[in-house]
């Protein structure tokens, strides 16, 4: 068994990287990519793909949609038809595309918010109306059914946009939890749109449940990006069991030139999808470890902060209404002061005040830097 070294990162100064380009003595927790190096399968299918000197057009291979199939299988017990799939660039590109074909105009889109923010613009960019069903801060945060219950009766809402496992706070929802949100949205004949990026990054000895596992009436939205650190590849799938519904889908992203891959993306996620089970497993489970140590340091060190126990992601969602409620200027004096550089609350919408965001798919020296900077800070 290969023991990968997580500890030994990627120099990323000076590449290009949207996460690194920052000055010399900041330490970059926002945006959600790892720092870890890629495994080396995926490495070795990006070079092996390039050594055809013509990069034309590619189309997926048959292998790249069973890939997906295989790891739903072997990963989480879920059942995929390779029918039901069609590739996107991204789940954000997906979501962007569903929102402008298949819903009319002026209606409105259901998020639970604090909730990834650019839900928000892939909304509001369609000239669609933004529905808060904000979820309820008690015991690391549950759904306010009852309100949810009224806002998809509403006659204007017609999709609602499920994040599972939720980024940033971390949850994994249960079955029963998926099966009571399809049931209100088959009620109402609301479109369920289940972004699944983060379905990958779970605790270890934790189980994720699909949407599908619970309903086959929805979209869902999954990809290797943030489980392997290949975001820049843009390789994702949209997997839809109903005909109509699908074609009209794979039709939107035809004409939003979303539907065919570049020239590595395909081959990228097939040596992912085959060959990264134990590198994903040790991901895992260091991710794991930099959670615990953040939790153990804020809770001796910082006890007025409040850690939201995440499940799910290498995103931790911290409640610092204690010392502000202005996450905005508090992430900005914290860069400022310490070149900790933190994702504010308030961009997830409603509920995100008073709370920071923080990356920690980085090294555990990174880690308890960024905790040094942020007790400086703070006692400060």
């Amino acid at each position: 068994m290969t023991k990968y070294n997580f500890d030994e990162l990627v120099d990323r100064h000076n590449s290009g990287s949207c996460k690194w380009d920052v000055k010399d003595n900041e330490l970059p927790m926002w945006v959600a990519d790892m720092d870890f190096h890629v495994l080396p399968e995926i490495k070795e299918a990006i070079i092996k793909r390039l050594e055809i000197d013509a990069y034309g057009y590619a189309e997926c291979p048959k292998e790249y949609f069973e890939s997906y199939k295989a790891w739903g299988k072997r990963q989480h017990n879920v059942d995929l038809d390779t029918k039901w799939m069609v590739f996107a660039t991204g789940v954000v590109a997906s979501i962007d595309s569903i929102l402008k074909h298949l819903l009319p105009q002026g209606s409105s889109v259901l998020l639970q918010s604090p909730v990834y923010h650019v839900f928000y613009h892939c909304i509001e960019n369609n000239g669609l109306k933004v529905v808060e069903n904000k979820l309820i801060d008690k015991d690391n945060y549950q759904i306010d059914f009852a309100s949810l219950e009224v806002q998809l009766e509403r006659k204007d809402v017609k999709a609602m946009i499920l994040c599972n496992p939720h980024n940033p706070i971390g949850r994994i929802w249960s079955k029963d939890e998926l099966k009571q949100i399809a049931e209100l949205c088959d009620k109402n004949d609301v479109l369920l749109i289940s972004d699944e990026i983060h379905c990958d990054i779970i605790e270890p000895g934790l189980v994720y449940n699909p949407i599908f596992s619970v309903s086959k009436n929805a979209i869902m939205l999954v990809a290797p990006t943030k489980a392997f650190n290949i975001a820049g590849i843009q390789s994702s799938i949209a997997i839809c069991a109903n005909d109509e519904l699908r074609e009209k889908m794979a039709k939107g992203f035809s004409m939003d030139d979303i539907g065919e891959p570049n020239y590595i993306a395909s081959y990228a996620t097939i040596a992912a999808f085959t060959k990264g089970d134990e590198w994903n497993k040790q991901m895992r489970e260091y991710i794991y470890n930099n959670k615990k140590y953040v939790v153990d340091f804020i809770n001796k060190e910082l006890p007025k902060l409040k850690v939201t126990d995440m499940k799910a992601t290498y995103l931790m969602w911290i409640d610092i209404s204690n010392y502000s409620n202005d996450s905005v200027k508090f992430v900005n004096d914290l860069r400022k002061e310490t070149g900790l550089f933190l994702s504010p609350g308030s961009q997830f919408g409603s509920g995100g005040e008073g709370h920071v965001r923080v990356n920690i798919a980085t090294s555990l020296a990174n880690v308890k830097d960024a905790c040094e900077r942020l007790k400086k800070f703070i006692q400060k």
